[in-house]
């Protein structure tokens, strides 16, 4: 199998970075059955790297710049705008609270 992804890119090193990376951990990912096997921790670890690998070119095809790629901008959970709006005035009310009751008076 190895002999195939060394026909599918014959100059990892002419790869984009991303590229690069994903190449990298496919090819590590096929040489390290035996260690798997063996450890199943190893097997994890090697399923997150191929899988991160994996969701950082998918950003790239989606149209992310690299810099936001390599920020990991691409794996933010966006909140709606009335989530926002509703946290922004529960914090506001908060605020108004602790002051209408004195909570930050200083008394003698």
């Amino acid at each position: 199998m190895d002999a195939d992804l060394g026909t599918a890119v014959s100059e990892p090193k002419d790869l984009h970075p991303f590229e690069k990376t994903a190449w990298q951990m496919l090819s590590h990912w096929i040489d390290d059955d035996d260690i798997r096997e063996k450890d199943a921790a190893y097997g994890e670890m090697q399923r997150g790297q191929l899988t991160g690998a994996l969701n950082d070119l998918e950003a790239l095809e989606a149209g992310y710049e690299p810099s936001e790629v390599e920020l990991g901008e691409h794996q933010a959970t966006h909140i709606p705008l009335y989530g926002c709006l509703i946290t922004l005035g529960g914090v506001a009310l908060l605020i108004y609270l602790m002051f209408a009751n004195g909570f930050f008076m200083h008394g003698d």
